[in-house]
């Protein structure tokens, strides 16, 4: 006995294997970790522009932040025209693709206004690294996306 379809049951065919696939879809999507970047995001969102004024400022000052990685630590060159002393802040350190591996450093710095940090604590790939600091009464901020290999 020879199976004949018609084409009635061919446009059956085709919408029960649309069916499925799309309830496939919906559970593949049901399962994605979805992870914001912050888990406060719309008070930070109100609060801004104070990091755009403190960027503004950044920019304006007559030498810049300066971050390099090199193998096994990550050097931070704060700006010269502070003294080590005058130096406070917070290094916010974000992995964008696992936001359980963020973690924030204090800002401390040498007698040269240099930091450096450790990359044991990193795990190889991009990291985000707000840096938000003090000095001469001022805050300042800075962004920089780093490698580390």
């Amino acid at each position: 006995m020879k199976l004949k379809l018609n084409w009635g049951s061919g446009i059956a065919v085709v919408y029960i294997l649309f069916l499925i696939g799309t309830l496939i879809m919906v559970m593949i999507f049901m399962n994605q970790d979805v992870s914001l970047e912050s888990k406060d995001y719309y008070t930070k969102g109100i609060k801004y522009q104070d990091e755009i004024d403190k960027m503004e400022r950044t920019k304006e000052l007559p030498e810049q932040l300066d971050i390099r990685v090199e193998q096994s630590s990550i050097i931070l060159n704060f700006p010269k025209i502070f003294k080590s002393t005058e130096l406070n802040g917070k290094i916010y350190c974000y992995r964008p693709s696992d936001d359980s591996k963020d973690f924030i450093i204090n800002v401390e710095t040498d007698s040269s206004s240099t930091q450096s940090i450790p990359t044991n604590n990193f795990l190889k790939g991009f990291w985000r690294l707000k840096i938000d600091w003090n000095g001469k009464g001022n805050s300042y901020l800075d962004e920089k996306i780093v490698m580390v290999n």
